[in-house]
C-alpha cells in the first residue's frame, strides 16, 4: 500500500441527484496497477481549499471490471471538501490522489452459489455497489439482495445504475428500497 500521492485529471463529473455527483478519474497507464482495487475499497483524496490542505475519503463505487475508478460524493451539512467537489470542482482538473486502500470486501469465489446481503443507506451505498456488481459478474451462480434506506426517491443515489443491474441480472438481484421521509 503506497502512501504517496497521485495527481490524477477529473475524467467526468456527473450529477447523480440534487445533493451528489460521480467523479471520474483519468489513470495513466503508468498508474494502472496502483490504481487497481478491491470491490469496497477507498480512495483519499487531497486538495487546497482556500488555504487549507484538506484530506477525505470516498469509497470507490465502481465495479472491479467496469474500467474505471470513480467515487460518489454527497454534499455534507458544513462539509468543506465535500460542497467544493460539488460547486467547484471542474473536468480536468487534478486532484492528489492515494492508492485504494481498505479491507470492506467480499472474497470472491467464482465458482460458488452464495446468496449476499448488503443494507446500506443514503451515500454508504458506494462500497457496497462495487461489492454487488462485482459479486454479480464475477461469481455467475450467486444471488445479491440489496436493502437500501434514503430519505426519498429523489435523493436516491445510483438510482439509475442499479435499475439497470437489476434489469441485468432479472434473477439474481433483488432490490429494496426503504424511504423514511414518504
Amino acid at each position: 500500500m503506497s502512501v504517496l500521492f497521485h495527481p490524477l485529471r477529473v475524467r467526468a463529473i456527473e450529477p447523480d441527484t440534487a445533493e451528489a455527483v460521480v467523479v471520474s478519474f483519468e489513470v495513466p497507464p503508468d498508474l494502472r496497477e496502483t490504481f487497481g482495487f478491491t470491490q469496497g475499497q477507498y480512495l483519499t483524496l487531497r486538495h487546497t481549499i482556500d488555504g487549507q490542505d484538506l484530506r477525505r475519503s470516498y469509497s470507490i463505487c465502481a465495479g472491479v471490471d467496469d474500467g474505471e475508478l470513480r467515487v460518489g460524493v454527497r454534499k455534507v451539512a458544513g462539509g468543506v471538501f465535500s460542497n467544493w467537489i460539488n460547486a467547484d470542482l471542474k473536468v480536468g482538473d487534478t486532484l492528489q490522489v492515494m492508492a485504494p486502500q481498505g479491507r470492506f470486501f467480499v472474497p470472491l469465489m467464482p465458482g460458488s452459489r452464495r446468496h449476499h446481503v448488503g443494507i446500506a443507506g443514503g451515500s454508504g451505498i458506494t462500497p457496497i455497489l462495487s461489492i454487488m456488481k462485482t459479486v454479480l459478474a464475477r461469481e455467475p451462480e450467486s444471488r445479491f439482495t440489496l436493502i437500501y434506506g434514503n430519505r426519498r426517491l429523489q435523493s436516491t443515489m445510483f438510482k439509475e445504475e442499479l435499475e439497470d443491474l437489476k434489469n441485468t441480472y432479472l434473477t439474481r438481484l433483488v432490490l429494496h428500497h426503504v424511504f423514511s421521509d414518504e
